[in-house]
């Protein structure tokens, strides 16, 4: 990476950054939420989007995005998880931007990527059918064609920011294969709830459908390549956010051994402390090495998504999440040891990272999964004895 590029990425964390610290913290976020029900920080979201152009990062330029690297918007993505920003960040750009990205040259989906770009919309994906897996095909949910017109009717599970969420993009089964569709959030026939989550930053949903109005964007091979691109690249922006989450555990576990005594001792130089955050540190930079190089396969399959970028891009994306996501997990339980007893409790952030450190494990699939996937695209067979 140049010298350049490497400023002006540089310049993009330091914007987030900025932003995110002239608003109000997550804990305020959290007291006023439990009042009004919103379940993003809508005003934090606009901000980014004016000031910094996230909502439109990895969107082209002539559709009003910025056209920005894969590696821009996971130091985006860093930051928000960092601060555990209560933005549709992930939901609008990790997702369904993502999927959008794949559908190509389809008009509908150009329109879409436009309204991201400019900030106006929160949009996210419904793909996770209830009782099922995540990288599965629709079963349950299906859509039939009336007079030209499309509708779906079924139920998704898991929904990000399903109850903030303008436009929804769905998949559902029809009869000629998997479609994509997109569902306007004010249409007949769409219910919402919110269900709920071990990670308070972050809401889920379920989302039904009876009759609902529906925009096809992509059905057969192309709606099932733009879905599984799209969902190795909201993978891959997802290790970066658990990178981010990580780092900013290790920077308050030091900062409060370097000020907290025992026995007369700053417990930071207790050796047993020592080994544990130097673990914790080697941690986090293979997850930190296993996003990057995740970030990297995917900017080569978005400029030539050949067979081969695609099968090298989803055995980084699985990598990159079994590492990050184990990686985080540890993290946050090691933070709250060396917290002890505040951090487990109300008034401390570490159990709100711990959250979102569960949240990392299970959401699109473990550790095991991603390893097992890796071992299936590789062409590992079954090992025998």
């Amino acid at each position: 990476m140049s010298d350049v590029m490497f400023e002006e990425r540089e310049q993009l964390r330091s914007a987030v950054r900025s932003v995110i610290a002239r608003h109000r913290d997550v804990r305020g976020w959290l007291e006023s939420t439990a009042e009004s029900g919103d379940g993003c920080d809508l005003g934090l979201w606009r901000t980014l989007a004016e000031e910094v152009g996230v909502a439109g990062l990895l969107v082209a330029e002539d559709l009003g995005g910025a056209g920005a690297q894969v590696a821009d918007a996971a130091a985006v993505f860093e930051e928000a998880g960092r601060a555990l920003s209560p933005v549709p960040l992930f939901s609008t750009v990790g997702l369904a931007s993502a999927i959008l990205l794949g559908c190509g040259d389809a008009p509908d989906a150009q329109r879409l990527l436009q309204k991201v770009a400019d900030g106006a919309v929160v949009a996210t994906v419904a793909f996770h059918e209830i009782d099922s897996g995540w990288f599965l095909p629709p079963r349950s949910t299906a859509a039939t064609e009336k007079n030209g017109e499309w509708h779906l009717t079924g139920a998704k599970g898991f929904v990000v920011d399903a109850a903030a969420a303008d436009i929804i993009l769905v998949t559902a089964a029809t009869p000629t294969g998997t479609g994509l569709f997109a569902v306007n959030a004010d249409v007949s026939g769409l219910q919402r709830r919110t269900l709920e989550s071990l990670d308070l930053v972050r809401p889920l949903g379920v989302v039904e459908f009876e009759d609902t109005p529906a925009t096809l964007l992509a059905v057969g091979d192309a709606a099932s390549q733009a879905v599984a691109g799209g969902l190795d690249l909201a993978v891959t922006l997802l290790s970066a956010e658990l990178v981010g989450a990580g780092q900013q555990c290790l920077d308050q576990a030091v900062a409060y051994v370097k000020q907290r005594v025992q026995f007369d001792r700053k417990i930071g130089s207790f050796q047993a402390i020592k080994h544990t955050l130097v673990d914790v540190l080697l941690e986090l930079e293979m997850a930190r090495s296993a996003a990057d190089a995740a970030a990297s396969a995917a900017e080569k399959w978005l400029h030539s998504p050949g067979p081969e970028n695609a099968t090298a891009f989803a055995i980084a994306a699985s990598v990159s999440k079994s590492v990050c996501a184990d990686a985080f997990m540890h993290i946050a339980e090691e933070t709250l040891h060396v917290f002890g007893g505040i951090g487990f409790t109300w008034e401390h952030d570490a159990h709100l990272y711990y959250r979102r450190a569960k949240f990392g494990e299970l959401y699109l699939g473990t550790a095991d999964e991603h390893r097992e996937r890796v071992a299936r695209l590789s062409g590992l067979g079954e090992r025998r004895v």
